[in-house]
């Protein structure tokens, strides 16, 4: 018996499609990024630096419609920068998230079926990371390995993926678990254990599919997760790391344009609303799709 998802049912939702429309409009903007991007989000320009929006035409420093959101303290286009900073945050989230789910699927299916002292000894080491502080957690592992095995086209986002992964699989590993104890006691499970079937085709074939709609619910409740955790991480310092040379692939990040932009939020307070203001809008609507599926899985 197969657990099938109401995919119909909630393609006749106004959420569900808010939520996709936003969805597909951040994913298209960070792959059409280089396309539409004004300037180059690298280039610093001395003459250029600290402008207002091209709104504000104040007597001292007016905007200009070269930069509608105005500069930084180095003279580079906020709106680029912002541009970028969505490619940066859509990439880590949609890697970081499915890498996530895919151990933690893994290791729950293991640990449930199997039972016994391997289930013990994953309730064990599970209890133990769940008693560190997953943020600080995080920070130690970006702080350590950032510098030593990270490649120098994606510079510190490779090491904030791996982070994430070692750090949020636990609490999906757990849901999985919970959810193949329960299903091992149903009579499909046992007819398929009479007829002689392994242990990995029972898991293959008759308990993930009865558990992908809660691997689905936490891939999409996660990701805004992983893009607020990457904002956070910037703005104490502790994220992308910078570059000026234009060569790398995902160096400026919303939570670099928080870091640049404490110091700035009197003259150009856009610098931290605009960012802030789209993290809200992607998350609002993953965290929307992710409650309703939630919901009708659960009635189903």
């Amino acid at each position: 018996m197969i657990k099938l998802f109401p995919w119909k049912r909630a393609l006749r939702s106004r959420t569900v499609w808010f939520s996709l429309i936003v969805m597909l409009a951040f994913s298209l903007l960070a792959i059409i990024t280089p396309r539409v991007a004004p300037h180059d989000p690298y280039k610093m320009r001395v003459t250029d630096f600290n402008l207002p929006p091209m709104w504000v035409q104040s007597t001292s420093a007016p905007g200009v419609a070269e930069y509608p959101l105005g500069t930084d303290r180095y003279g580079r286009d906020v709106f680029s920068r912002l541009l970028y900073g969505t490619r940066t945050a859509m990439f880590l989230a949609l890697t970081a998230v499915p890498l996530a789910a895919f151990i933690g699927t893994l290791i729950g299916l293991i640990t449930g079926y199997a039972g016994g002292r391997i289930d013990a000894v994953f309730m064990l080491f599970t209890d133990m990371l769940n008693s560190l502080p997953g943020i600080m957690f995080l920070v130690i592992i970006v702080l350590i390995f950032r510098g030593l095995f990270t490649p120098s086209w994606v510079h510190g986002l490779f090491t904030l993926i791996v982070g994430f992964a070692v750090v949020a699989w636990v609490s999906l590993a757990r849901l999985i678990r919970i959810n193949v104890l329960q299903l091992k006691s149903q009579l499909f499970i046992e007819a398929a254990v009479g007829i002689g079937a392994s242990p990995w085709r029972i898991m293959t074939r008759h308990l993930l599919p009865n558990v992908l709609h809660v691997v689905l619910v936490w891939i999409i409740n996660n990701i805004p997760v992983v893009i607020l955790l990457e904002a956070v991480l910037g703005y104490i310092g502790v994220g992308v790391t910078s570059a000026v040379d234009g060569g790398e692939f995902t160096v400026v990040s919303w939570g670099g344009m928080f870091f640049s932009g404490r110091s700035l939020m009197s003259r150009n307070p856009l610098m931290l609303m605009i960012p802030s203001f789209s993290i809200l809008l992607i998350s609002m609507s993953f965290l929307l799709l992710g409650d309703f599926l939630n919901g009708i899985t659960r009635r189903e």
